[in-house]
């Protein structure tokens, strides 16, 4: 049970006073029995006291309380709530389409980018909740009874799970799963995001283990590595589990189903990774009843985390720092003295600086498709140097370095205005030559200069140590962009 209160001290923006989580698992035995077990829900009722003293210490305007899965199919949950309303907490049951379009609106509401379109999941103890969604509506929408207490509670009879019982639970997984994974390949979500209590434990146990998937208020969790800690989860005891989990310990018992269910979705759909958010349905919940208690106020905000710097970012993630510098000087140098040619004002350097620093950090994901992995890792960022709109373009200059060029099929750079759709091609193929100069990383090619020799030909002259012949073979080759965009034939030499 999860508690929120928050203050407005501006318009259209809040900010978190106190907030408070008890881990009374309301769900226990109700998806087994139908009904509530009496001991929980007058523990349920008690938390709900606690909470309204302290909202009442507050003097909160609005109270909004909400119960989802286990109300929804307990036949005692009416119940329940007549005895929450008794104590003054207007208590009522969440239909499955509002708690998924809640839980999209609580995560996106903590994003410090702008989203064109993205796929949500949420975990819960007896359902599972999974949304096509932007900051405006809900395209697409399933609520399965895949919860992991309910899992946990139906089909583990032992602990560590027997072998077969994990066997029975993939399969009957990957059937329940296909049909969703066939509907949502028909969606051009754009990014992945979860969501609740068992998703963040997993998130932030994979962190403490190995080490990594950090960014900021998001936590970058990998098929691989969930792959790999669920093996180490599976074959230890829930007493074992308690003290290697992150996060409650009374999670032990059922992180194991919870994750499975992670597992089998990712694979059912391809999701290499997936970003996790502290953020959810609490969150939702409070933009709702701003929303509703604020006519026509339109978006909320809350009040963001410190945002990490573009130094920071590159730290966080495992990649070549002398590539990046080199390509980075590279990418500066042609911009300055290719002025003439793409008109760009002089701050537009230091989104090309970023891009350039960041083009590869999607190595950290995987090497294949690495080019998209940094367009959502630069997305998801927030980097404190720029605005929503500017991280938009520094993300798609480092998405088209690789193969394919800019295009209107790409819904992330659709979404961008007509001039920073121009700005985009324009760096992004002074960002591929720059690149290709320094494509076996060894920072060969020293330095470049550009000259305009004849009409529509743009000489680019590079200097180097050793054989650069097939450096410059390769920036010929990636030039094509540029000739495109420019309308200019590139020559590429050595001096």
């Amino acid at each position: 049970m999860k508690f929120q209160v928050a203050v407005v001290d501006q318009p259209k923006r809040y900010r978190v006073v106190e907030q408070d989580r008890q881990a009374v698992r309301v769900g226990h035995n109700v998806f087994q029995t139908g009904h509530l077990d009496p001991a929980i829900a007058q523990a349920a009722l008690k938390v709900l006291t606690d909470f309204k003293l302290v909202a009442e210490h507050y003097q909160v305007k609005a109270i909004q309380a909400v119960g989802t899965s286990a109300l929804r199919e307990a036949s005692d949950g009416k119940l329940l709530i007549r005895e929450a309303q008794r104590l003054g907490v207007p208590l009522q049951i969440l239909s499955e389409e509002d708690e998924a379009r809640l839980i999209s609106l609580g995560i996106m509401s903590g994003l410090r980018f702008h989203l064109p379109l993205g796929l949500f999941l949420d975990i819960g103890g007896g359902s599972v909740e999974i949304a096509v969604a932007n900051t405006t509506n809900v395209f697409c929408l399933f609520s399965l009874p895949l919860g992991a207490v309910r899992l946990t509670e139906e089909l583990f009879t032992s602990d560590p799970p027997r072998k077969r019982e994990v066997r029975y639970l993939r399969q009957f997984l990957r059937q329940k799963l296909r049909s969703v994974g066939q509907r949502l390949g028909q969606e051009k979500y754009t990014m992945a995001f979860g969501s609740g209590g068992t998703m963040t434990a997993l998130a932030e146990t994979n962190i403490r283990v190995a080490g990594d998937g950090k960014n900021g208020s998001l936590s970058i969790l990998r098929r691989t590595r969930l792959k790999a800690l669920l093996e180490l989860l599976i074959a230890i005891p829930a007493k074992e589990r308690a003290s290697l989990i992150s996060g409650d310990p009374k999670r032990a018992d059922i992180i194991v189903a919870g994750g499975l269910v992670l597992y089998e979705f990712m694979s059912e759909i391809g999701l290499d990774y997936i970003f996790v958010s502290r953020r959810g349905l609490r969150d939702g919940l409070m933009i709702d009843l701003l929303q509703r208690h604020y006519e026509n106020s339109g978006v909320w905000d809350a009040d963001a985390e410190r945002a990490d710097s573009l130094e920071q970012v590159c730290q966080k993630y495992l990649y070549d720092a002398p590539h990046a510098y080199h390509v980075n000087q590279l990418a500066i140098n042609l911009f300055y003295q290719l002025n003439d040619v793409h008109k760009l004002p002089d701050k537009y350097s230091s989104i090309l600086q970023a891009a350039a620093m960041l083009h590869d950090i999607g190595l950290f994901i995987a090497e294949p498709k690495h080019h998209k992995h940094s367009y959502y890792l630069i997305k998801s960022s927030g980097i404190s140097s720029f605005d929503k709109l500017d991280l938009d373009v520094v993300a798609n200059i480092a998405r088209y370095h690789r193969k394919a060029h800019p295009s209107q099929k790409h819904l992330g750079f659709s979404q961008l205005s007509p001039s920073n759709q121009d700005v985009v091609r324009k760096l992004s193929a002074i960002l591929r030559i720059a690149d290709a100069f320094d494509y076996r990383h060894d920072q060969k090619v020293t330095a470049l200069t550009c000259a305009m020799k004849r009409s529509k030909v743009i000489t680019v002259t590079a200097s180097g140590t050793g054989d650069i012949g097939d450096e410059i073979a390769w920036a010929s080759e990636k030039g094509e962009l540029f000739e495109e965009v420019f309308n200019l034939k590139l020559a590429i030499q050595k001096a």
